[in-house]
């Protein structure tokens, strides 16, 4: 059987049906307030998405964000749908129930006001059935209420929305605007580092100028020096019949001219650059002068020379006056100075091995950690001399005078000590276990803190020295030999001093 069709009332409207126009349906979807909160949305994230990956602030930025985002879904989505099925339900049906609601309210209103006056609960039955006739006008305004706070909450979040994307967009260009600072400001430091790297350039070019002009004023100095030499009119000799006697003129021209040739830093050819070394070359090469066309010098006074780092090694100079003169760090090693006068000099850490110092005077002179292998000091004068950590080893000491001169730590393995003199020499940690040919007993024990020498076992007994000591005095040595400083050096000896102060019993 057929149904009829559904009788419609000429009173009510037609159903709402949306336009199939895709035009229009694109236009309403844009314009519709859910997308243009996700339009919003979406701007934002692109904002703190850029801020985040400037500011390395991600985590911190994406809990905001979810936060924000958690706001609009619920007030934007729920808030926004809620309301208008709400919105629509009502357009439907709430006149209806409004106007059903209201035919009720006063009879429910007589009915309470019977129960509560009265206390007649014999209307409550009444009461609930009014209150259930008029219970979906009442949800349906309550939900209404409810859709709409969902709603006013959406559009607020809304507008907080647009209001931080434009606080984010302008944060974002000021921040861009300090990269853009910071990018100038490196550009800046790296001029400035070029510029001050250029300085130091000029500044090097200017010293390596300056350098090379001395050099060159000095070179010129000391060409005019050897021809003075070279031209000297005195042909005679001393009683080496080999060297020449200069007349008193050239010798005070070489005394003046070695006094002015001061020290100055040099130029080092490798890379063209000052060298940190003070030295002047211009002395060593009149030195080697000398040598080399052999010249009488010891009526030259040279003791205001400036000897560090020289290299003389086997120039032959003897009697050379250097009294007092700063020669350390020199390359000295077979140089031939017999007789030189070296008092007071400083020869610290310079190489003279196999030099022939033989009847040198180098009293109170300081040979701190000079290298002596095989040197001759036959008859040298070594008063009160500072060889501290020297090596001397198989150094010829035939008649030496070593008196209170500080030999600690001195190696003197397989040297001649018959003959030397060391009355009062201070002989902390010297090394005489392996001496070609030992002293004997009471000239060992005239020498200053004996006791502390390091010596073979039969020469330690001869000594009285216990084995336990000469073991300790052994260990003290190693330890000085390997301190890195003199001063360190000298801490070691002084310590070994305390520990044994006075002479075994």
């Amino acid at each position: 059987m057929t149904k009829p069709p559904p009788v419609t009332s000429p009173s009510s409207p037609p159903p709402f049906r949306p336009s199939r126009n895709p035009i229009v349906r694109l236009v309403l979807w844009f314009t519709e307030p859910s997308m243009i909160k996700g339009m919003a949305v979406g701007v934002v994230l692109a904002l703190l998405g850029g801020v985040a990956l400037k500011l390395d602030a991600a985590w911190y930025i994406a809990s905001g964000l979810m936060l924000v985002l958690a706001a609009l879904v619920f007030g934007a989505v729920v808030g926004h749908y809620l309301f208008e099925a709400r919105r629509k339900r009502l357009q439907r049906h709430g006149l209806d129930m409004l106007r059903q609601a209201g035919t009720e309210l006063p009879g429910l209103g007589d009915e309470l006001a019977v129960v509560v006056l009265q206390r007649d609960m014999s209307h409550l039955p009444g009461i609930w059935e009014r209150l259930r006739r008029i219970r979906p006008a009442v949800e349906e305004v309550a939900g209404l209420g409810l859709a709409a706070f969902f709603r006013m909450a959406a559009l607020s979040a809304l507008f907080a929305v647009l209001g931080s994307a434009i606080s984010f967009a302008v944060f974002l260009t000021s921040f861009m605007q300090v990269e853009r600072m910071t990018e100038q400001n490196e550009l800046i430091k790296v001029q400035t580092d070029l510029t001050i790297k250029q300085l130091e350039f000029e500044e090097k070019r200017q010293a390596v100028e300056i350098a090379l002009s001395i050099a060159d004023r000095r070179q010129t100095t000391a060409r005019e020096v050897f021809a003075a030499i070279t031209n000297d009119p005195s042909k005679g000799s001393t009683s080496d019949s080999d060297r020449r006697n200069l007349t008193q003129g050239t010798r005070l021209l070489i005394t003046a001219t070695v006094s002015q040739l001061h020290p100055y830093k040099g130029v080092d050819p490798v890379n063209n650059s000052v060298t940190e070394q003070i030295k002047s070359p211009e002395q060593e090469q009149i030195l080697r002068y000398l040598s080399a066309v052999n010249v009488d010098v010891s009526e030259i006074d040279l003791s205001r020379a400036f000897l560090d780092h020289v290299d003389l090694h086997s120039t032959e100079l003897p009697q050379l006056q250097l009294p007092g003169v700063s020669i350390k760090q020199a390359a000295l090693y077979d140089a031939k100075f017999p007789g030189a006068n070296l008092a007071l000099a400083d020869l610290s850490v310079s190489q003279l091995a196999r030099t022939d110092l033989s009847g040198a005077n180098l009293t109170d002179a300081k040979l701190v950690d000079a290298i002596l292998v095989d040197a001759v000091l036959t008859d040298a004068n070594l008063v009160r001399a500072d060889l501290t950590r020297a090596n001397l080893r198989k150094a010829v000491l035939n008649k030496a005078q070593l008196g209170s001169a500080n030999l600690a730590g001195v190696d003197f393995a397989q040297c001649d000590l018959a003959s030397a003199d060391l009355t009062d020499a201070d002989l902390a940690l010297a090394d005489l276990s392996a001496l070609d040919r030992a002293p004997l007993v009471p000239k060992i024990r005239a020498a200053a803190s004996w006791w502390l020498a390091v010596y073979s076992d039969d020469y330690a007994a001869k000594l009285g020295v216990s084995p336990d000591q000469n073991a300790r005095n052994r260990e003290a040595l190693t330890r000085m030999r390997a301190a890195p400083t003199v001063d360190e050096a000298r801490a070691i000896v002084a310590e070994a001093k305390r520990a044994a102060p006075s002479a075994p019993g």
